[in-house]
């Protein structure tokens, strides 16, 4: 499993890819995680799983605009 700052980068690199300043990915990838923690402590989940249903909503929302 990759530590924070690994999937901070990872993140935020998808964000770029999706067209957010650095800046701003910096500060999604942040939240994401922030909140990947919280959903997981809240399911009793792991935070990977909470990550991918998150990175999955972004997708999809991404995709529909």
């Amino acid at each position: 499993m990759e530590s924070e700052h690994e999937q901070l980068s990872l993140i935020k690199s998808l964000f770029i890819k999706m067209g957010a300043s650095e800046k701003q990915a910096v500060v999604m990838a942040s939240q994401l995680l922030k909140r990947a923690g919280q959903i997981a402590a809240e399911r009793k989940i792991s935070k990977i799983e909470s990550i991918e249903a998150l990175l999955k909503q972004v997708i999809e929302a991404q995709q529909e605009s």
